[in-house]
């Protein structure tokens, strides 16, 4: 059987106020054309099917649109899907019975039994090759936040005025950290004792996952942080040595772990960061036999719309950086507007010029570029005299809370805060209490 990995789909993202809604399409339209060429038996999705806990209407009807042509161009294909960070898991599992008879399931919240206590057999799912034989066994297990898994940690529960960790209060930020260990290695410890008691003989085992896991390789200014702000990296040992292969979700760069070859980030489709552009996108093909896993590979994805720097490293001088603006290509009346390259300009200012930003905008108007942002340097001995304003739009919110620290402080933020600061952000997002 052939399963493809992907994940970190980001449906309804928008780069500064450009949407991807054109390129998502593309990529969708790949996909269903790429599992019906490769014969793909199984489509492992990952988390962050959307890109926030809200996608607006459009982002659905994708999802839904690329679930009936993927089922249509390739009949028979199982798809399982589990909740990311970015996902709303409620939201994400809502319509899962309407979805079952097509071969769809949709693993969103952590499914529980009528007492409350977790079901983890409700988190396998089995798979068939193309002769309707059990294949493989996926243990899908969708993001989990800290108030899913902290409960299941032996012992007493942390007080609830001791679980936000305080600046330079380390003691009580290591206490959640380990109570979040602990849960979290109590957790797998079930769902995986619970595959191997139902595993049959000839299935492969397949781990489904969402997190940050320990040596993974963040890509700058996109993946947003997860459990206390990224300070706890969950380690790889949470997935036991029978797993065939581990499909796992949430960074965007391509990448094994450990050194291991089934053991995978597939990485996001598309980039959605400026700094993501650097490096090819996949997706990860895991074949198998007998229920053992025969070969990984990865397939590029074709990029619809190019990101572009001016320079592509570094900053221009003013005048440099207009003349490079003024050298791209006219505008194509043939190109779809949301296909069309996301430019970046970089901008050294030896002297404050307040009009830059808007001449760059202007002559980027009839050129065949979507203008993402003008990011304007100062330069010079009094460089903080200098800086141009910043729009408060362009920041995120973690950029907002730390300058705003800083001018109150003079000094960087302590770890611990910003950790809260990143839980108590996760959870607003999702409307959840922290």
């Amino acid at each position: 059987m052939r399963i493809l990995h992907t994940a970190d789909w980001h449906l309804g993202h928008s780069l500064r106020d450009h949407s991807r809604q054109a390129e998502h399409d593309q990529f969708l339209a790949w996909l269903v054309q790429t599992l019906a060429e490769r014969e793909v038996d199984a489509l492992l999705l990952a988390g962050d099917v959307f890109d926030s806990a809200n996608p607006p209407p459009w982002a659905w009807r994708q999802w839904f649109q690329f679930l009936g042509a993927a089922r249509t161009a390739r009949p028979g294909l199982q798809i399982v899907a589990i909740a990311g960070n970015h996902d709303s898991a409620a939201r994400l599992d809502a319509p899962r019975e309407l979805l079952a008879p097509l071969g769809v399931r949709v693993v969103g919240v952590l499914p529980r039994s009528a007492d409350g206590a977790v079901a983890p057999a409700d988190l396998l799912v089995p798979l068939r090759d193309r002769d309707g034989r059990p294949a493989a066994l996926v243990a899908a297990i969708p993001f989990l936040r800290g108030g899913d898994v902290a409960e299941m940690a032996p012992g007493e529960a942390t007080p609830a005025d001791d679980r936000i960790p305080r600046p330079g209060d380390g003691e009580a930020h290591d206490a959640v950290g380990d109570r979040l260990f602990a849960g979290m290695r109590a957790l797998h410890e079930r769902i995986f004792a619970t595959a191997r008691a139902e595993r049959q003989l000839g299935q492969a085992l397949v781990a489904l996952a969402h997190g940050y896991f320990t040596g993974g390789q963040t890509s700058e200014l996109s993946e947003r942080k997860v459990l206390g702000g990224n300070q706890h990296a969950l380690p790889l040992d949470l997935f036991p040595e029978a797993c065939d292969y581990v499909a796992l979700g949430h960074l965007h760069r391509p990448q094994r772990l450990g050194g291991r070859e089934h053991v995978r980030y597939s990485g996001s489709p598309l980039p959605l960061a400026m700094p993501e552009r650097e490096y090819p996108h996949h997706v990860v093909f895991a074949d198998f036999a007998a229920g053992a896993l025969q070969k990984v590979w990865s397939l590029r994805v074709p990029r619809p719309a190019p990101l572009l720097r001016l320079p592509e490293h570094g900053e221009l001088l003013p005048d440099a950086a207009l003349a490079a603006v003024a050298a791209l290509p006219a505008r194509d009346p043939l190109r779809a507007e949301g296909l069309r390259p996301l430019l970046e300009v970089a901008v050294r200012l030896p002297e404050p010029s307040p009009a830059l930003a808007e001449r760059i905008a202007q002559a980027c108007a009839d050129k065949d570029v979507r203008l993402v942002r003008v990011e304007l340097l100062a330069g010079g001995v009094d460089a903080a005299a200098s800086a141009a304003p910043v729009e408060l739009a362009s920041l995120s919110p973690e950029q907002v809370f730390v300058r705003r620290y800083q001018r109150v402080h003079a000094g960087p933020v302590p770890e611990s805060l910003l950790g809260a600061f990143r839980e108590l952000l996760e959870a607003v997002e999702h409307g959840e209490p922290a």
